[in-house]
């Protein structure tokens, strides 16, 4: 029996259609002996004789009729499963996504997120967590669906797609006692600084470019976070080098202004990164296209001067 192919599922059915071999055979596009060879098989391995001739053509057994119950749930669910398209709607679901981002995030990314997720897709839930090294193993194994970061390619099998170009720029005390008007070299490297260690915001970029420069700065406050370094700029003469997104939300700050750094540096990009296994799940391609051009839309958040055209996706094989 485990040679019988899924044909003989429809040759049956057909056969009990039609009460008839040949029309049965031309009807599926087979040879009337082919259909007389499967019948055959099935007779043997049933030990019965399935369909008998009567006055009105090939009529089932009551063992046939029996098995067709069966046959036809089973032809049910194969045809389901050929047809299955999976499918996503926003305004219903109530899925959770994993996003896997820095802790700059909660303050940039998040809010307006939420907001556009309240309005088109109210029961779909965020779960948020920082990023770290486990995120190849998360992003692969489904834990998480999606990284927004500051990151390299990750490697084969995995995708990555541009979210925004952006620039660092230097926050310090509105009133600083010893900045002005511009912001010089000199001043740079002579104020102190509060460096931010935190991972996935391009900092491993901006060392590098420090270093490569030979720009020195004083540190006085090394912070794990961003969380609350507003706070401590308008409070202190202290500078800090921030991300240009972060740097517009410090400008709100009543105590706080933006210079422009003191020296030519690239900018940097932030992407979404995810695994090649969910690039055609339409909920994971639903929350790509959601994150993706709610930001576009946010010059705000991204200056238009240094957003990328376009998202353009690569993967790693």
């Amino acid at each position: 029996m485990k040679n019988l192919d899924i044909r003989v599922l429809a040759i049956l059915r057909e056969l009990r259609r039609t009460a008839n071999v040949s029309h049965t055979a031309q009807n599926l596009g087979l040879s009337q002996s082919a259909v007389s060879m499967s019948l055959a098989r099935l007779r043997r391995h049933y030990n019965d004789p399935l369909f008998v001739r009567t006055s009105r053509g090939m009529e089932p057994t009551p063992y046939a009729e029996g098995l067709f119950t069966e046959l036809d749930e089973a032809s049910e669910k194969l045809e389901s499963a050929l047809g299955h398209r999976p499918s996503f709607d926003p305004a219903t679901s109530d899925r959770m996504f994993h996003m896997v981002t820095a802790d700059l995030s909660q303050i940039t990314i998040l809010p307006p997120l939420a907001k556009r997720l309240a309005d088109i897709a109210p029961f779909v839930r965020i779960d948020l967590r920082f990023l770290g090294s486990e995120l190849p193993r998360l992003l692969e194994s489904g834990e998480a669906d999606l990284a927004v970061a500051s990151i390299a390619q990750l490697g084969a099998g995995f995708c990555q797609q541009r979210f925004f170009a952006s620039k660092f720029h230097c926050a310090a005390c509105k009133e600083h006692p010893r900045i002005k008007g511009t912001l010089t070299l000199d001043q740079f490297q002579k104020e102190r600084h509060i460096s931010v260690t935190t991972y996935g915001i391009g900092n491993e970029f901006l060392e590098r470019a420090l270093q490569a420069k030979k720009i020195r700065r004083n540190i006085a406050i090394r912070l794990p976070s961003f969380f609350g370094i507003g706070e401590i700029i308008a409070a202190t003469d202290l500078l800090a080098v921030v991300p240009g997104w972060f740097g517009q939300i410090l400008a709100q700050h009543a105590g706080i202004r933006i210079w422009p750094l003191p020296f030519a540096i690239s900018g940097y990009e932030v992407t979404l990164n995810w695994h090649e296994r969910y690039t055609r799940d339409p909920g994971h391609q639903w929350l790509r296209t959601t994150v993706q051009r709610l930001f576009e839309a946010r010059p705000s958040i991204v200056p238009p001067s240094v957003r990328t055209k376009g998202p353009s996706v690569s993967r790693k094989r």
